[in-house]
């Protein structure tokens, strides 16, 4: 079972471990882009501070108190920005528990509809993100980081 709740500045390094995680076994389509960690520790630090209010960064944590998973929601946009949780963890709920919890943030907000992009080859997040309603929308983004060419779709879901 997953707790929720607001992340704090202590839980930078936590999330930066997560999503290291998460992207050496989910976006190996990266190659050796997604087997080092991809942000140096102040990132994760500067993550955290631009996620407080308006915009909401929320963390799961199990029954430890170990840090999980997170997900970080721009209300203002209604965009669903990240959402990881850790490999250990996957297919246990926390994905969905992070996503009605930032479903619920952004409707709090005034949201009526929510979007987001993902990696065209993140097979298991788009899987997961049109279980809980998300449909494409048509349009897509194309960006270019650290030398690999991504392009990713955007999923809307009304709220």
């Amino acid at each position: 079972m997953a707790f929720i709740r607001r992340a704090v500045p202590g839980d930078a390094q936590k999330i930066g471990s997560v999503f290291d995680a998460a992207v050496r076994q989910a976006w190996t389509y990266l190659g050796e882009l997604a087997r080092n960690p991809m942000f140096p520790p102040e990132e994760w630090d500067k993550v955290v501070l631009e996620h407080a209010p308006p915009n909401v960064l929320l963390v799961a944590t199990d029954e430890p108190d170990d840090l999980v998973g997170f997900t970080a929601v721009h209300p203002q946009e209604g965009e669903m920005f990240l959402l990881f949780v850790h490999p250990e963890h996957a297919r246990c709920g926390v994905g969905r528990a992070l996503l009605d919890a930032a479903h619920e943030a952004l409707r709090a907000a005034g949201c009526r509809e929510a979007f987001l992009y993902t990696h065209k080859e993140n097979e298991r997040a788009i899987a997961v993100y049109e279980a809980a309603g998300y449909r494409r929308d048509g349009s897509v983004r194309e960006s270019d980081f650290r030398g690999v060419h991504l392009r990713e779709p955007r999923f809307v879901k009304p709220l």
